[in-house]
């Protein structure tokens, strides 16, 4: 389970160095605030993980819909990381 931490927290991070500000979105507006963000979620989804509110199957299917989403944006459109983060959120309840 560490290492599936591990691995997405690598995923977001370079995700989030690659992309940057074009989508509006109330939090991210550019590199740090769009790190913070992706870091929220990181800890969002352990803590959902830990209490048992979403398992290990679906933190999978989180992180694999997450790349490939995360790998549609737009370069330098920090506002549409942050609004597929929102996306993945609302799905999967977290």
């Amino acid at each position: 389970m560490k290492r599936f931490w591990i691995a997405l927290a690598l995923a977001a991070t370079t995700t989030v160095a690659a992309c940057g500000g074009q989508t509006s979105h109330a939090t991210c507006k550019d590199e740090a605030t769009a790190k913070a963000y992706v870091e929220q979620f990181q800890s969002d989804m352990m803590a959902a993980a830990t209490s048992g509110k979403v398992d290990t199957a679906k933190l999978t299917e989180m992180q694999t819909e997450m790349t490939k989403e995360f790998e549609s944006l737009k370069t330098n459109d920090w506002g549409g990381l942050c609004t597929k983060i929102d996306a993945l959120k609302a799905k999967y309840g977290i």
